[in-house]
């Protein structure tokens, strides 16, 4: 079943996030599509909307820690700051 999430968290550097990430790169491969948000202000406070095709997969993903954050620290993620909000089915 196809998931929407929104996940927002805080970058060290904007800049080097936007030219860095690997989101596309890392997550792209398994049917990930991704769409980044960012505040009018030079703000360090991104948002990605990720549609997912497998759900099991992203939760295989949390379990396995070092992927995940050694792709994100490599991305200048606080690991801390990450808030992930799932959307509801239509009603």
């Amino acid at each position: 079943m196809k998931k929407t999430l929104m996940i927002t968290h805080q970058v060290k550097d904007l800049d080097h996030w936007l030219k860095n990430n690997s989101m596309e790169e890392t997550w792209g491969p398994h049917g990930i599509k991704f769409r980044i948000f960012l505040k009018h202000s030079k703000s360090n406070l991104v948002g990605v909307l990720a549609e997912i095709e497998d759900y099991k997969f992203i939760e295989e993903l949390v379990t396995n820690t070092t992927l995940v954050t050694s792709s994100m620290k490599a991305d200048g993620v606080l690991m801390e700051t990450i808030e992930i909000l799932e959307a509801l089915e239509e009603i």
